[in-house]
């Protein structure tokens, strides 16, 4: 696991692993009308956090989230960033 490279990807869109999705004509249509990207069976969800400051950074830091504050770049549940985050890579 490296260090945050303060790329911004963790607070800027969601990744989701959805088995099926592929195949459902409506759910596909949908999601794509509404700016996301499918990838096979992945969902990517552009949805930038209002928190996060032009440098990257995150303005709550002290209160944010648990999720937020338990994040290391790796898949929690059925999300998460794309390839390229330094915890990530």
């Amino acid at each position: 696991m490296g260090d945050c490279r303060r790329c911004g990807k963790c607070c800027t869109g969601l990744t989701f692993t959805l088995p099926g999705v592929a195949s459902n004509r409506l759910f596909r249509e949908y999601y794509q009308a509404h700016g996301c990207r499918i990838e096979g069976n992945t969902l990517h969800v552009p949805l930038r956090c209002p928190h996060l400051t032009e440098e990257n950074l995150c303005d709550i830091h002290d209160t944010k989230p648990l999720l937020c504050k338990t994040f290391r770049g790796k898949k929690q549940g059925k999300f998460y960033v794309d390839k390229g985050c330094g915890y990530n890579d």
